[in-house]
């Protein structure tokens, strides 16, 4: 079994309301492993060094005060499609404090660089046809606050359920 772990920022209600309905649609085969979150780190460490990380990440983040998000539209790499975020600029600085203290954890193994492009992923497609196509529904920009990581870990590739293993808050002692 080939356990991977990440962090994430679990999206609230209100985007969950207008990003699940959009992944069913695109892929009604496909169950949502996780709610619909933007990425931190991932694949981040070994499940065996989950709890030693935790406590790194939380002395990190008591560091770092709550911050807004807003998602305002959407955007594409190819084979995806995501909401974005206006300002993605503190979850960026989120990322690079704890990238510091884990520099052997490039996000996505390091096939994008050593940097993240923060979003909410909405769809997968395995054609350019498929993701050209398809229609997405208009939103009201939404503002949440990001008071809180969520450290996960799950069956890379098994169409299993994530499981949070810490849930970290910002700035706190």
């Amino acid at each position: 079994m080939n356990l991977t772990s990440g962090i994430v920022i679990f999206a609230p209600r209100e985007v969950q309301a207008v990003a699940v309905p959009i992944m069913r649609h695109i892929a009604p085969e496909n169950p949502v492993r996780i709610p619909a979150h933007i990425t931190l780190m991932f694949p981040f460490v070994a499940y065996e060094r989950l709890d030693a990380a935790a406590q790194t990440i939380q002395s990190i983040c008591a560091t770092i005060e709550p911050f807004e998000i807003t998602l305002e539209g959407y955007g594409q790499f190819p084979g995806i499609v995501f909401m974005q975020p206006t300002n993605p600029e503190p979850i960026k600085a989120v990322f690079r404090k704890i990238y510091a203290a884990f520099p052997e954890c490039p996000p996505y193994g390091g096939a994008f660089g050593d940097d993240i492009h923060p979003h909410v992923t909405v769809g997968e497609f395995k054609t350019e046809d498929q993701q050209r196509t398809v229609s997405l529904p208009d939103y009201a920009p939404i503002t949440f606050r990001a008071e809180r990581l969520h450290l996960i870990y799950d069956v890379y590739d098994e169409p299993l359920l994530g499981v949070i293993h810490s849930v970290i808050p910002f700035g706190r002692l």
